[in-house]
């Protein structure tokens, strides 16, 4: 990683948290579009099961964070 990369990363972790979000967000809006690769399956199954497990909470009114 370059010195300035370093200087907007310590720049970046100076920040409060909503801020943080704010410009975390609006990097990866300009972000160009790119192919992380394709999942195996173990990331797929607990994708699956934490999907199953959030709309559960909701179905039955509990948080689930």
């Amino acid at each position: 990683m370059s010195i300035v990369a370093e200087k907007v990363i310590a720049a970046f972790e100076s920040l409060p948290a909503q801020e943080q979000q704010a410009v975390a967000k609006e990097i990866f809006r300009r972000l160009p579009p790119f192919d992380s690769g394709s999942l195996d399956d173990g990331e797929v199954a607990l994708a699956g099961d934490q999907l199953a497990a959030m709309l559960e909470g909701e179905e039955n009114g509990s948080p689930t964070r």
